[in-house]
């Protein structure tokens, strides 16, 4: 898919699941709407620049868009297969273990799969270790501490 094409497929896809957020944000209010409207403003602006960019992207030849479409990286159908499974799990998981076992889980299971074949297991083990590490601090800082944001419940915990 041409870069130009995929930037208007992309940005329509955020402005519609910001679509979708500003609809089911209907029932809340007060402090509880802070989070999920930043949220919206944010897909919303980066949705309309990514859906901008791909109109106003044009090759100024048809020479210069063949030679786009030939320099372009092919998609990694099974690398998103995967990412895309492995999200539908996760938030299956969720409820059961609770928000952050449960990103642990994912975070650490994604980067072992996902990770570069070349390196033994055990540095891909260590370097997803500490990349679970670090992002789960990061969002427990960022929704728990400052915005004062509880993550879901679970069964569990």
């Amino acid at each position: 898919m041409r870069s130009r094409t995929s930037d208007i497929a992309a940005g329509l896809a955020t402005l519609a699941i910001a679509g979708v957020f500003q609809a089911q944000s209907g029932d809340l209010d007060g402090v509880s709407l802070l989070f999920p409207r930043m949220l919206i403003i944010f897909m919303t602006l980066g949705g309309a620049y990514i859906f901008a960019s791909g109109l106003l992207n044009r090759p100024s030849n048809a020479k210069e868009g063949a030679c786009e479409a030939k320099t372009e990286e092919p998609v990694a159908v099974k690398r998103v297969a995967i990412i895309a499974l492995g999200a539908i799990v996760y938030v299956g998981v969720i409820p059961l273990l609770g928000f952050y076992p449960a990103t642990v889980l994912f975070l650490f299971g994604m980067a072992m799969i996902l990770s570069d074949s070349g390196v033994t297991t055990a540095k891909k083990a260590m370097a997803s270790a500490v990349f679970t590490a670090v992002l789960c601090v990061a969002v427990w800082f960022g929704f728990a501490f400052l915005l004062g944001v509880p993550t879901p419940q679970s069964v569990l915990f």
